[in-house]
């Protein structure tokens, strides 16, 4: 999904929102990079239909790493690309898993810098 060279786009993509579409009472979102609105051929009237996309590859000190992994900020995922949920792993969790106390303190300042991302969406 954030990493070099995904295979998750052009067909692959638009195939999966159009089943996505066809069983929305099912479907509730995606794991993607960007919102889905225009992706594929619309299937009746979607204009009060939303899914709900959570983004993977969140982080604020690197841009990327060995493995072809790539992070964008939280401005880029919630105000810039529309994404509603961030998913934050390695950026919060870092290098020392059992320091409970820095892992609360890196939680919280992605919270706020999501949170201020998002009110820069909906006020634009």
């Amino acid at each position: 999904m954030s990493t070099r060279g995904s295979l998750a786009k052009g067909i692959y993509t638009e195939e999966a929102v159009c089943l996505a579409r066809a069983n929305d009472q099912f479907v509730i979102g995606f794991i993607a990079q960007r919102r889905v609105d225009d992706v594929g051929p619309s299937i009746g009237d979607t204009k009060n239909k939303d899914f709900l996309i959570l983004t993977p590859g969140v982080g604020l000190e690197v841009k990327g790493d060995a493995l072809g992994q790539q992070y964008r900020t939280p401005d880029e995922v919630i105000h810039q690309s529309g994404c509603d949920v961030m998913i934050v792993g390695r950026g919060i969790y870092g290098t020392n898993p059992n320091d409970i106390d820095e892992i609360r303190l890196r939680a919280e300042m992605y919270r706020k810098k999501g949170w201020n991302a998002y009110l820069k969406r909906i006020q634009s």
